[in-house]
């Protein structure tokens, strides 16, 4: 895996200690976490870290391309360090977000003559796996 400083600075980020530690956190779980629980997480072993910097460093890295911004209508946001095409599925029950490793549809045919397609996230709802064996939905 690439080093997390040699990332940053491939995208002309300077890698300060709170960016380095965010993004190393971030490439490390695949819960697609909020900026509270990213803060939560490292605030043990970086007490001087603000709610402020996780949330300005997750805007720097998003605007990099580097983590993808996930909004699934929870009034918060929810981030993802892998920024290969995949789709993402939320448990309308137990609210966890899952990768799905399928790619989502290409959609430039869709688009009228002219524009340009920068991205495209999909997301999927319904019942996880564990939600549907323990509840009736």
């Amino acid at each position: 895996m690439q080093a997390t400083a040699e990332i940053l600075t491939q995208h002309g980020i300077r890698p300060s200690i709170q960016r380095t530690t965010v993004l190393r956190y971030l490439r490390g779980v695949k819960t697609h976490p909020t900026v509270d629980e990213i803060y939560q997480a490292l605030l043990p072993e970086n007490p001087s870290l603000s709610r402020t910097t996780v949330y300005n460093t997750l805007e720097l890295l998003s605007e990099n391309g580097l983590v993808l911004t996930l909004d699934f209508g929870e009034g918060f946001l929810r981030y993802d360090a892998d920024c290969s095409p995949h789709c993402h599925f939320r448990c309308s029950c137990c609210g966890h977000v899952f990768d799905i490793m399928t790619a989502p549809p290409d959609c430039s045919a869709m688009l009228p003559k002219g524009f340009k397609l920068k991205g495209v996230q999909l997301s999927l709802s319904g019942t996880c796996a564990a939600c549907s064996k323990t509840r009736y939905v």
